[in-house]
């Protein structure tokens, strides 16, 4: 309802009591106007319970498949879905505090003016000319002008201005009406012939108008009474992603198309509008691609991942557990592959728990959660629902661990903001082994091989630019980490361009160094752009290129004749604001920094499809 028609309703009301005129005596007393004109009551209703909470930055889908739980930032529920724009983060922009992580499901409120005259308290004024925001044009000109200069029960904001197109709630016409109603109890007694026949005028032009305004606000308290009868829950909302593809790829001639899914489910709850827990399930049909399975087995009987290899096989020997291990690094396979095992039974993937402290400082723990969830964020290579689809691309593989983040774990994290500038720190905590009460071969528990401990600064002067500085330290599979990153973007509006790289350096002890694994250094380069609104507007182009592994123990230099180089080019355009598709072209040149005996260059085309709910 908007003000305006808030001036009819009292000319209503003021003629049915003008209607009544001889049943009135004028008051020997004047009552005190407690009811202010028609800006925000004395009580605003609260937002606080229908907060949610998105991924900061400059993504507009929400992310459900790695949201930085420490990045909440409060919005209200009118502007949480969005079309398609840009890239969208698997975890989340530096900016305090974080995505997909809706709070109490509620219905939300109407907008209060900002400063509001207090009721009894608005800005009086006795002329129209007054309010700088009303025209002799304006439809209710009229009905104002007689309001205030001859009834003098409606008042300004304390800026000059009465915004009569802003939302009107039930508390202010009522506050509007109670002060109305006591001008007009002044006045019943002076009404003249005239003044009685314009009320009842009014009160049968506005007739119609009000008895549709009366109607439709019964029939939202009635919806609203339903949906509150009927939500799930009122602090838990539900978020979900899907992924549907497919793809093709070919190496020295061997190939076969496949079909890849993998749906999550985000429980995300907040008790208090300043907290979120998130539960998510996870379910695939764990179909695979080319590169992936070509990487751990090798093609035409080839075995790629053999001693010297860059993947589980560079870790130990054959009838090691070591061949058993994830990759030390992600050497650039789907992501969203191999979800599921095939079984449709859906797992916890994530259980985390974020609160705040302070305005600048926001803490995660929980049983489930994952390194990538906190540092290594990216504007435009992050989320493999959403850009590139390889994983090597979306994070930095000696900052992230693969043997750790792949699998998930317990641990801890923090995001502290320098009183809202331009540095951020954060720092997170995850051990991949947390439910082994005894040790294993590594270690395990909460404490025990495999872990990864991160720290990263990012510095932020601009949303054009930001640079992360990062340290890595890891134990997995008795091979200790100590990696150093760097990760940038910088963003010209509708181009950006962005990069990571990463020096680590390995130790083996223990079972590894028994097993005759060396002590190694490595290297990790990516560089890529991104440009918006080509063709289609809201759609992304996206082209990067890097090393996953290289060096001089681990086979491979920098663009060298035998290093592995993987291309991706991708472009995604959005069907609705819940569906986008994405075609893809991946490349890798060099598999395994051409060790192993199968240097073919890998190719494979992937057609994504992504649907947000």
């Amino acid at each position: 309802m908007r003000k305006s028609y808030l001036l009819a309703g009292s000319f209503g009301l003021l003629g049915a009591m003008a209607q009544l005129v001889p049943a009135f005596a004028a008051p020997t007393t004047t009552q005190p106007t407690t009811a202010a004109a028609l800006g925000a009551p004395t009580t605003l209703i609260s937002n606080a319970s229908n907060l949610e909470f998105t991924a900061a930055g400059p993504n507009i889908l929400a992310d459900v498949s790695k949201p930085n739980l420490l990045a909440l930032t409060p919005q209200t529920a009118s502007t949480k879905t969005a079309p398609v724009a840009e890239a969208v983060p698997q975890n989340s922009a530096p900016n305090l505090i974080a995505q997909d992580a809706p709070a109490p499901v509620a219905p939300a409120p109407v907008e209060p003016a900002p400063a509001a005259p207090a009721t009894g308290g608005g800005a009086p004024v006795t002329s129209v000319s007054q309010l700088s925001d009303v025209q002799p044009g304006d439809w209710a000109f009229q009905a104002l002008q007689s309001l205030i200069e001859r009834y003098g029960c409606i008042a300004g904001y304390p800026d000059g201005t009465y915004r009569g197109n802003r939302a009107l709630t039930r508390y202010e016409f009522a506050a509007g009406t109670y002060a109305c109603l006591n001008s007009l109890a002044e006045r019943l007694g002076s009404l003249s012939p005239e003044d009685l026949a314009t009320i009842r005028r009014l009160q049968e032009e506005f007739a119609a108008e009000l008895a549709t305004l009366r109607g439709r606000v019964d029939a939202l308290e009635a919806r609203t009474t339903e949906l509150e009868a009927n939500q799930f829950s009122t602090t838990t909302k539900l978020q979900g992603e899907v992924v549907i593809a497919g793809q093709y790829g070919e190496q020295g001639g061997a190939g076969r198309p496949t079909a890849i899914a993998r749906a999550r489910l985000n429980f995300n709850t907040s008790f208090s509008g300043n907290d979120l827990l998130q539960t998510q399930l996870e379910l695939g049909n764990g179909g695979e691609d080319l590169i992936g399975q070509d990487l751990v087995n090798g093609v035409n009987g080839v075995v790629t991942t053999n001693a010297g290899a860059i993947g589980a096989g560079v870790l130990g020997a054959t009838g090691t557990e070591f061949d058993e291990a994830p990759f030390l690094v992600d050497l650039g396979s789907i992501d969203y592959s191999l979800i599921g095992g095939g079984t449709g039974s859906p797992i916890l993937r994530r259980l985390a728990y974020t609160f705040k402290v302070g305005d600048d400082l926001a803490v995660t723990f929980g049983p489930r959660l994952f390194p990538s969830d906190f540092v290594d964020f990216n504007s435009f290579a992050n989320n493999s629902a959403q850009d590139f689809s390889s994983g090597f691309f979306i994070n930095n593989p000696l900052i992230i661990t693969n043997t750790v983040d792949l699998p998930g774990g317990a641990g801890a994290a923090f995001d502290y903001n320098f009183g809202g500038g331009p540095l951020t720190l954060r720092a997170v905590y995850v051990a991949a082994s947390p439910t082994n009460a005894l040790p294993n071969t590594f270690g395990g528990g909460l404490f025990g091989d495999p872990y990864q401990a991160t720290a990263e600064l990012e510095i932020a002067p601009s949303e054009a630019f930001a640079l992360r500085l990062q340290y890595t330290r890891a134990a997995t599979n008795d091979i200790a980490r100590n990696a150093y990153g760097a990760n940038a973007e910088l963003n010209f509006g509708r181009f950006g361009i962005f990069g990571r790289y990463g020096y680590g350096e390995f130790d083996t002890y223990g079972t590894a160094a028994a097993a005759g694994v060396p002590d190694f250094d490595a290297q990790s380069f990516m560089a890529g752009i991104g440009i918006k609104d080509i063709i289609v507007n809201g759609s992304m182009l996206g082209v990067a290129v890097g090393h996953p592994f290289f060096g001089d123990a681990v086979g491979g230099g920098f663009f060298g004749e035998n290093t592995q180089t993987n291309y991706e080019a991708f472009y995604r355009f959005a069907v609705s604001d819940n569906i986008s598709v994405t075609p893809a072209v991946m490349i890798i040149e060099n598999p395994n920094n051409n060790q192993g005996g199968s240097g073919d260059t890998i190719y494979q085309g992937v057609l994504r499809t992504t649907f947000t709910f």
